[in-house]
């Protein structure tokens, strides 16, 4: 819920918070004494986010570290190998380069350490997209060695992601195979490369995200028959399902069936708790699909709704010009 500009209370069944700050960057507190800095590119759907703990400085006052990072994970033990320390440590500097001089000093396990890198340059507005979409695939080479690698499966359990697989979609999740899976479709996605996209997206554990990733990249290609078995038998029980339904009526009425895609549209939208920004892009593709069947005056009655909360959503202005 929206209190102030840029400042946010925030419910859950077990928990109270406040959240604040401006796109791009925020700040939460809630009742359990955790402490979520996320930082991101707006506008790309990447977001890094470190959770720390007011519990675990009792007594003391402390500005969050860049070090706060590993903050959840025990350190090694006494008689861990030198390659665990080594991570550890540059983990704890909080910084890339001491995580490149571990990986540099460790060539067999440098992909763990880029691996480890990769979030942390997802945020970097000065990343070169090429350069990153080069170290992902690097990377992705060895994803069935950094899958079972006990070292990345430990250390990446120090901090989060939160993906903003669409729009009013955001998962956040644990770091690991999967989370770096996904952030690599992101990546390609952003240059573009859609067939590469959907070819990692369907070696990942099957999930909402998964699915999504999947779906998005299918309809990129325009693959309808494929995101329809991809969608199938979906039901609406949150933001990504419902996203899938419009995903499912896009792919309808690109093959011919626009009543279906209007049935899957008002299943999308039969729940009104959903986000706003999912409601609203069922009303644009339903107004697409209306504008389809000829039917430009129930066409525009959406988008008029979709102006009454969101002015600036995209493609409106455009589309109404067209009616």
């Amino acid at each position: 819920m929206k209190i102030a500009p840029g400042v946010r209370l925030n419910f859950s069944k077990s928990t109270l918070g406040l959240s604040f700050g401006i796109p791009g960057a925020r700040v939460s507190v809630n009742t359990r004494g955790d402490v979520y800095t996320s930082a991101g590119i707006p506008g790309t759907g990447l977001y890094s986010v470190e959770r720390t703990s007011l519990k675990a400085r009792k007594g003391r006052s402390k500005k969050p570290q860049p070090g706060d990072l590993v903050e959840q994970i025990p350190a090694p033990g006494f008689f861990a190998i030198r390659e665990e320390k080594a991570v550890y440590r540059a983990l704890k500097a909080g910084n890339v380069e001491e995580l490149l001089k571990v990986g540099e000093k460790f060539p067999h396990i440098k992909y763990v350490t880029e691996a480890l890198i990769f979030p942390r340059l997802l945020t970097n507005n000065t990343t070169d997209l090429e350069a990153l979409t080069k170290r992902a695939a690097d990377i992705w080479k060895r994803r069935a060695d950094l899958e079972k690698n006990p070292l990345f499966a430990d250390y990446a359990k120090g901090f989060e992601i939160t993906l903003k697989v669409a729009p009013g979609v955001e998962i956040p999740m644990q770091y690991g195979f999967d989370a770096f899976g996904l952030s690599y479709i992101e990546v390609l996605q952003m240059g573009g490369k859609y067939e590469e996209a959907l070819a990692v997206a369907e070696s990942l554990s099957p999930n909402q995200a998964t699915a999504l990733a999947v779906c998005e990249n299918e309809l990129q290609l325009r693959r309808w028959k494929d995101v329809l078995e991809t969608t199938e038998e979906i039901e609406n029980v949150d933001d990504a399902t419902a996203l899938l339904l419009i995903y499912r009526a896009i792919a309808l009425r690109e093959t011919g069936l626009p009543d279906a895609a209007i049935e899957s549209l008002r299943l999308a939208r039969a729940a009104k708790k959903r986000h706003e920004d999912v409601l609203n892009k069922a009303l644009y593709e339903r107004a697409i699909t209306y504008k389809s069947m000829g039917k430009a005056a129930q066409a525009k009655k959406d988008l008029a709704k979709i102006l009454a909360t969101d002015s600036d959503f995209p493609g409106v202005s455009e589309l109404l010009e067209t009616l």
